[in-house]
Order: C-alpha cells, then structure tokens, then sequence
C-alpha cells in the first residue's frame, strides 16, 4: 500500500501532530521539562510532523525519524508515524519488529527528556503508542477485507457474464447445427446416390463432433453458473416464431400451431421468453424424436401466458445430438425469473413436452 504523493489527508495529520507538538512544547516550558531550549524543541516536533507527508510512501523511515527526533522533545508525530506503520506496511512481522523497537528506545528516551514527569507519563505514552499502532493494523485489515471482497465481486460478475454468454453461443449454435443433422439424416436416408448419402453422413459426424467440442469450451468458459441472458429477437415477435415452426418443418418435423400470443410492439420479456420455450422445445423435439407428431400450445390469458411444445413419440432414431444442460438450465432460470414456472419430461405416450407458465404482470 503506498500512495504516490501526500493526500489532503497527509497534509491535515501533519498540521494537527505540528500544532499538538508546538502545544506540548509549551506546556512543558512552563514546568521546565527536558534538556533542550525550547526553540529547538518546537523545531524539532514541526520537523518530524513534516515526516508524515512521506508516511504512506516510507512509513518505516517516518517512524524511524520521529522515534529519533523524541530524543530532543517527545514527538506527537510519532503516535501517526506508529499508525501509519501498522497500515502501509505490509509484512505483519516487519511492522511488530518496528513497533518494538519504537518502544524499546522509549525508555532511554523519556530518562533523557521526561524523566521529572514521573514513570505513568511513561507507561501512558507506550500504551497510546501501541494503540495508535493497533488502529492502523485494524485499519489495513479492513481496506484488505474490503478490497477482497470488490475482487470477489467482480470474479463473480464475470462468471456470471461467461455464464450468459456461453448460454447463448450453445442456444444459437446448438439450434443451428441440430437442424442441419436432421437435414443431412434426411438427405442420407432419402437419396439414391451413395456419394450424396456418404457425404451427408460425413456432414451429420462433423456437426455432431462440433457441438461436442463447442460444450467443452463453454464448460471451461462457465467456472459457475451465471444470470440468464436476454436473448436477441427481431422486432416482430409473431414473425420471428413463424420462422422457428417453419425451420423445423423444413427439417422434417410435422408440427402444429394452437392457439396465438398477444402481439406487443416492440416484443416484451414475456413473449421473449416464449419464443425461447418454443425454440429450445423445437430443437429437442427436432434432435430426439425426428419426424415426430409436434405441437406447439398457447394460451394468452389476462393474467397468465402458457407455452407448451409437445412431441409424440419418435417416427425415426433420434440424430445422436446430446444436450449440453445450457438450454434447460438457462430456461428455467429465466422463466423464474419471470415468477413463472417451468417443467419438462416425458410423457405417457413415449413423447417428451416443454411446458411454461409466466404471469403477464411480471412484464
């Protein structure tokens, strides 16, 4: 901890000990205490307060120079330098080594200046020597405490933006490629051309590959789970989940569309989170059971939106596309978010449904 020039807070702890100093100078010419005139001893107690302008840059050399300087009159700016001692300097025994041997020169230094006031004015002085010294100790400990946890703080907002973005990259990704699997599968097993078929194989391996590899590096991107994301969308939300439907129904997935959500200009969070519940349903249905019966639910209420993606059970092998657990996981947590809620597992019938429950007055 050392500061590159004196602060105003230097500049006052030197004025306050220079003046203390001046006035204990005085007093104890009246009571004719010490050996040196008191001109030098106001010399010397305005000198040593100006040490303390250097005391966050040299505490060590301030307090050596106010300790010597008690020899001529006992310095007040030797209980600031003992503070300072205490919080710039950062080694614990270095800082106890020079405290004690602050007080181990007490002694000769009050037989030679104060040794009429009598050995209470001795023992007082070592005792507000030591707790000017213990202040700054305590004072370091809390600046350290405090530092450590703004550190914490900003590690974990960064976590938690990696958290988001990774989030996202798998979203996009992820429902990119997954359709592309399903297109090649379709092309393999639709073709009669067996260099048509060995390369949509080849380009079903590579997407697969791809996606395993890109959630290795967003599982070392997320050290912890962050914050869900807001997700991008265009400024016609109804267009833009027509799009989705049609996207997976060119990927081969029958799907169907029941009922509607109100239109808002622009799309607010709700009916951005609808449009991720319906994306994130429509890729699983689209990677587990391909070519499965689908159908996507909503129901707008006054009060209460619900969204359900629902397949049957699958028509064809599913693609082989894992999930990573950022879909879901980021899902749920904004739904919640929301004040809604979220389920998802299989159904009865050997199908799978998404479904979620968000209150309007959250938006």
């Amino acid at each position: 901890m050392v500061g590159p020039t004196p602060t105003r807070i230097d500049v006052l702890v030197a004025s306050v000990c220079a003046a203390g100093g001046v006035l204990l100078v005085l007093l104890r010419s009246r009571s004719g205490v010490g050996w040196a005139p008191p001109a030098a001893e106001v010399a010397t107690q305005v000198g040593a307060a100006a040490l303390l302008l250097a005391r966050s840059r040299h505490p060590l050399l301030v307090l050596v120079g106010c300790v010597a300087a008690s020899v001529v009159s006992p310095v007040i700016a030797t209980l600031a330098a003992a503070h300072a001692t205490g919080l710039y300097v950062a080694s614990p025994r270095v800082s106890v080594g020079a405290m004690l041997a602050a007080v181990t020169v007490t002694w000769p230094t009050w037989l030679l200046t104060s040794e009429t006031t009598g050995p209470s004015a001795l023992w007082g002085g070592i005792v507000i020597l030591l707790f000017a010294y213990a202040a700054g100790s305590l004072q370091r400990v809390q600046q350290d405490a405090d530092a450590a946890r703004a550190a914490r703080g900003e590690a974990e907002a960064r976590a938690a933006e990696r958290a988001a973005l990774a989030r996202d990259l798998h979203d996009v990704v992820s429902h990119r490629m997954s359709y592309a699997v399903v297109e090649a599968e379709v092309l393999r097993t639709t073709s009669a051309d067996d260099g048509v078929r060995s390369a949509a194989q080849e380009i079903g391996t590579s997407c697969r590959d791809a996606l395993a590899e890109m959630r290795t590096v967003l599982r070392a991107l997320t050290a912890q789970e962050g914050g869900p994301a807001a997700p991008g969308m265009g400024p016609d939300g109804a267009a833009e989940l027509v799009a989705r439907v049609a996207e997976a129904r060119r990927a081969g997935q029958p799907v169907r569309v029941v009922g509607a959500v109100a239109a808002h200009a622009p799309p607010d969070v709700v009916d951005r989170t609808v449009l991720r519940v319906v994306g994130e349903g429509l890729t699983n249905a689209v990677r587990h059971a391909p070519g499965a019966a689908t159908v996507v639910a909503l129901d707008d209420g006054d009060r209460e939106l619900r969204v359900s993606v629902r397949n049957e059970a699958p028509s064809r092998p599913p693609t082989g596309l894992t999930t990573g657990g950022f879909g879901l996981t980021g899902l749920r947590e904004r739904v919640e978010l929301l004040g809604g809620t979220l389920d998802a597992g299989p159904t009865a019938d050997g199908g799978f449904r998404l479904r979620a429950v968000l209150p309007r007055e959250s938006a």
